[in-house]
């Protein structure tokens, strides 16, 4: 029930408040984009430092770095609520609802890439002597 009914009605009434033509200026797609860059940045390379000083791989640390930028229900549960109680203006709540679709969406493609498994090259037969 929670799944297949509460989480949908969530997603759209996170959606109902977000306004997008809010952000309506040369300066607001800037910061929307800053607000990208840092939230992006920011969590990938302390979460793939943290992969590395426990061992891990460049390939495997990078792979941990892309998946914890995946951003979903925790942040618009926490976005509705300081939108509801006024902490975050509405222009503000749909620039950081945009960062998390945005860093949500690009999560597998750029995952895909950095871990996808390489083919294996199957080992070449030696000719018949």
């Amino acid at each position: 029930l929670t799944t297949s009914l509460l989480v949908p009605v969530f997603f759209v009434y996170s959606g109902l408040n977000t306004k997008i033509g809010l952000v309506n200026t040369p300066y607001l797609w800037m910061l929307t984009l800053v607000v990208l860059l840092a939230a992006t940045v920011g969590k990938g390379v302390a979460c793939y430092g943290a992969a590395r000083l426990n061992g891990e791989s460049h390939r495997e640390a990078m792979a941990v770095g892309t998946l914890m930028n995946a951003r979903g229900l925790m942040e618009l549960i926490i976005l509705n609520i300081g939108l509801q109680r006024g902490i975050i203006e509405p222009a503000l709540f749909a620039i950081m609802v945009m960062m998390a679709i945005i860093t949500t969406l690009v999560t597998t493609p750029v995952f895909e890439r950095i871990y996808s498994r390489q083919k294996a090259v199957p080992p070449s037969v030696p000719a018949p002597a």
